[in-house]
């Protein structure tokens, strides 16, 4: 019975840290250029590369332009996988979910909503 517990305990640890290293790589994946699919994002990095560089403005508009353009094609990529993602990270929750206690369960759910608004904050930007 001991053996068994610990190899579920061993395959819920390893989902979650396959969802973490997942979650993490396309993370750092999108933001790598520190633009993602959003316009907020697009237009900070507009700013940056404004400032250091002195776009005239023709050069601002033609910039932007691509930088849209790639995020689209970002986008585009992105989309077909997206939902299996999700059900990665859905599932991995549920397996975590299954090994809390009541309290460790509230306390999960409000860092999973910190962690929500943390990246909705990065995106907006």
């Amino acid at each position: 019975m001991r053996d068994s517990k610990n190899l579920a305990l061993m395959f819920l640890l390893g989902a979650f840290l396959t969802g973490g290293v997942l979650g993490f790589t396309a993370n750092r994946y999108m933001h790598r250029d520190q633009v993602c699919t959003t316009g907020a994002t697009t237009s900070g990095l507009l700013n940056i590369l404004s400032e250091r560089l002195r776009l005239s403005a023709d050069q601002q508009h033609t910039v932007d332009s691509i930088l849209d353009e790639r995020s689209r094609q970002y986008k585009k990529e992105i989309e077909p996988i997206r939902p299996r993602m999700e059900a990665i990270k859905l599932n991995a929750r549920e397996q975590i979910r299954r090994v809390l206690n009541e309290e460790q369960k509230r306390e999960f759910q409000a860092l999973i909503e910190e962690m929500s608004d943390t990246n909705r904050n990065d995106r907006d930007d």
